[in-house]
């Protein structure tokens, strides 16, 4: 828990009585390598902190390729937003790629928690806010930026992925091909 208190102070100074009614409904669950926090067309019940490990998040094309969307590693939120608020659906699959504990906070007792208080419905706000912004930078990422560019961001911005993510994960999420990335990477060591 004290991982998840210095995440959510960073961002919200919390008092220790409110901490208390966030403690009151947290679960937790622990996945093995490989296993699902969620899968297509299951609804995201909801809302986990990773308290260690990390997860891909991606989706399944047309022509069967998986594309990585999203990553999470230890000491941050993850949830399907779109279906956790509307309680439908997802077209998402997350997926442990390592040994993960989450701790999770089910869709009725967050819905619960911010009627309660007004500091976890503002810490709520916040944290859609930055999940927004998340999703917004990798969309224009992909819009606006050359495959270079693109990789360089995420060198610079996210370095620790390429420690923990394969090759072939990171072309999906950079939305390049595995050769592609490869050719990049080397172009990028003969320059230095």
């Amino acid at each position: 828990m004290q991982q998840l208190n210095t995440f959510i102070n960073a961002i919200l100074t919390t008092p220790n009585n409110e901490f208390k009614l966030l403690e009151r409904i947290i679960t937790r669950l622990t996945l093995q390598k490989k296993e699902f926090f969620l899968q297509k067309n299951k609804i995201c019940k909801s809302i986990a902190f990773v308290n260690s490990g990390s997860l891909r998040m991606y989706y399944v094309d047309l022509q069967s390729n998986e594309i990585n969307c999203r990553f999470t590693l230890e000491n941050n939120f993850m949830v399907d937003y779109q279906s956790f608020l509307q309680q439908k659906p997802s077209n998402y699959y997350w997926q442990a790629m390592e040994n993960t504990e989450l701790l999770l906070m089910q869709y009725d007792a967050v819905q619960q928690l911010y009627k309660q208080s007004a500091h976890w419905e503002k810490f709520g706000r916040l944290i859609a806010e930055s999940v927004y912004l998340q999703v917004n930078a990798r969309i224009e990422m992909i819009q606006f930026y050359t495959p270079e560019q693109r990789y360089n961001l995420l060198l610079q911005q996210q370095p620790q992925l390429f420690h923990r993510f394969s090759q072939f994960q990171l072309s999906s999420y950079l939305g390049i091909k595995p050769q592609s990335l490869s050719r990049i990477r080397k172009r990028i060591i003969s320059r230095h």
